[in-house]
């Protein structure tokens, strides 16, 4: 619920089993998973994930709060791992520290793999020389007026609170 209050969708499971198959029949940026879950726990569900995907950002949220408990977890692969009780400010934080984590390596992934120009009918942004022309022309950007065009162009189709656009340049 608070989640959803931050503009997050969010989709619950029951249990680990359930939560396991949602995983795997979606498409989801992020997986909060609490250890002690009835039918499978969250350290196998962890563990079933991290088989097949490295990627998904994993956050663990549980009462084990013992250090041997938190390194187990990590170990296995989770990116981070949260005590209850907990404050829900501090989870939405965390949620979106992660999410931008995961962004900012898909961009670095995106712009080394030679997708440096981004070209968009008159509209061409040069990434790697952070160079902008519109119909041919240079046009003359600000540090942060770049930024900002980047981010908005390198993602077509989506919206963003100023919160995010603010986080991400």
């Amino acid at each position: 619920m608070h989640l959803q209050s931050e503009g997050f969708q969010v989709t619950a499971a029951a249990d680990g089993e359930a939560g396991l198959h949602a995983f795997r029949d979606g498409s989801y940026a992020l997986v909060i998973l609490d250890w002690m879950l009835p039918t499978m726990s969250g350290i196998d569900v962890l563990r079933e994930i991290r088989s097949t995907d490295s990627r998904t950002p994993i956050l663990m949220l549980t009462a084990r709060g013992e250090e041997a408990d938190k390194v187990l977890g990590l170990e296995l692969g989770c990116d981070d791992y949260l005590t209850k009780p907990f404050g829900i400010r501090e989870l939405a934080a965390r949620v979106k520290v992660l999410l931008r984590r995961i962004e900012r390596a898909e961009e670095l992934a995106r712009i080394s793999s030679g997708d440096r120009i981004l070209d968009l009918g008159p509209l061409k942004i040069d990434h790697g020389k952070r160079k902008v022309q519109v119909n041919g022309e240079p046009v003359l950007l600000t540090v942060k007026e770049y930024d900002l065009l980047f981010t908005l162009a390198s993602r077509p189709g989506r919206t963003f609170s100023r919160r995010q656009l603010l986080d991400m340049v």
